[in-house]
């Protein structure tokens, strides 16, 4: 085997080992592409489901002004549509876009498509890149090739001897200066890459960031106006009616009662219209003996309910002072339910605890309603974000005309 023969077949073998290594980095760089998009999508049907899951909204009642507002919240573009008008097919997209059934009202879909991410781009000039390379590869593997093909057969004479070596020499030197040329220029654009994928996720954590802050605080809002305000004009709104109903009032001052309470209930209705539920913070500090105390007076005086405590001590003492103003607003939206809708005249409150769990529950014996049917109010919805966020759950029992139970489940605090 002369020179040029293994000139060639170390060109061809380096050519195999540089093509392996790029097709490697492919597969690799795809297969990461792929997990990101997966994790992306993943991400934005949470917050989609998390957002839907706050605003309580019927599937009906969804224009095109509250898609676009629920589009820029998600900040990408949200379509629905109604039993049997499924979205067509579509040619494949380069952004992000799901489509899914709505949980709460089965048939109805839900479309939501985002900007394509920076990391599709990134993939798009490292094929490009790739591409480069192989093509420059394959050039500098012919040029070995063609050394030998051209070289002229009549160089074996006096000085032949001397001659053919040098050349061939010369021409693996030349080979090999632009292999590592080639390498060097490989290795920047691997560079360049990396940083470019490495920026790309960056941007995706910060928009997640600011995904979730931006979420949060519409929550936050919406609760404060449904745990301070809606509740505290429904409580003026039950003294005007006792004050009504206890004494004869004079005409003019009974026309004027009257205009009070309609406005009130106006109000009422236009502030319970952005609520997503908050607590309230005079609760902090308190114990929930004297929260339940309080709660039970303001109920009794104004509504003229009966209230039944049944509660167990231990129960009652393993309960976290942290999560004592989470689950009195459950409680409080739980008998406000009971008075305002339920129509109920006795309300029971029970506590009790296992080893793992402590369980408390608010009976009542009024009207009932049938649980699944979905209403213009967030109360119930509020109630299993915050049972949630204990990490305990919310169950409810009811029956048109046979009273309502409700459930709540939260496991024990550990002592540890």
């Amino acid at each position: 085997m002369n020179l040029n023969t293994r000139s060639l077949g170390l060109a061809l073998l380096l050519l195999l080992l540089f093509l392996g290594a790029a097709v490697t980095l492919q597969w690799w760089l795809q297969r990461e592409t792929r997990q990101l998009r997966t994790l992306a999508v993943n991400d934005l049907k949470t917050r989609l489901n998390l957002v839907l899951a706050v605003h309580g909204r019927p599937p009906a009642q969804w224009d095109a002004t509250f898609q676009r507002e629920l589009g820029a919240m998600v900040g990408g573009n949200v379509e629905i549509f109604a039993p049997g008008h499924a979205p067509r097919p579509g040619p494949d997209e380069v952004g992000l876009a799901f489509t899914q059934e709505l949980g709460d009202a089965p048939g109805w879909q839900i479309r939501a498509a985002f900007p394509p991410p920076a990391i599709l781009r990134v993939q798009l000039l490292n094929q490009r890149i790739l591409a480069i390379i192989v093509l420059l590869a394959l050039l500098l593997a012919l040029v070995p090739l063609f050394t030998v093909l051209l070289e002229p057969r009549s160089t074996l004479g006096a000085d032949g001897g001397t001659r053919s070596p040098w050349l061939a020499a010369r021409t693996q030197a030349a080979g090999f200066e632009q292999l590592a040329r080639l390498s060097n220029e490989s290795t920047a654009a691997l560079a360049m890459e990396q940083g470019a994928r490495e920026r790309a996720e960056q941007d995706l954590q910060v928009n997640r960031s600011l995904l979730d802050k931006s979420v949060g605080e519409r929550i936050r809002l919406g609760r404060e106006l449904h745990d301070n305000i809606s509740q505290t004009l429904y409580a003026v709104g039950l003294t005007l009616e006792s004050v009504q109903k206890k004494g004869a009032l004079a005409p003019p001052l009974a026309q004027r009662v009257d205009q009070c309470m309609t406005e009130l209930r106006r109000l009422n209705q236009e502030v319970r219209a952005f609520l997503v539920d908050l607590e309230p913070a005079r609760i902090h500090g308190q114990s929930f003996t004297g929260a339940l105390a309080d709660m039970v007076n303001a109920f009794s005086d104004e509504a003229g309910v009966r209230f039944e405590q049944k509660l167990d001590v231990e129960a009652v003492a393993s309960i976290p002072p942290a999560q004592i103003a989470e689950i009195m607003n459950i409680l409080r939206e739980a008998v406000s339910n009971s008075v305002r809708h339920g129509r109920a005249r006795t309300i029971t409150l029970l506590a009790g605890r296992s080893e793992s769990e402590v369980a408390m529950a608010v009976q009542d014996d009024g009207m009932g309603f049938t649980p699944g049917i979905a209403g213009a109010g967030h109360g119930l919805d509020n109630m299993k974000v915050r049972a949630g966020a204990l990490g305990g759950s919310l169950r409810i029992d009811s029956q048109p005309g046979k009273g309502t139970r409700i459930l709540l489940t939260l496991p024990v605090a550990s002592t540890a």
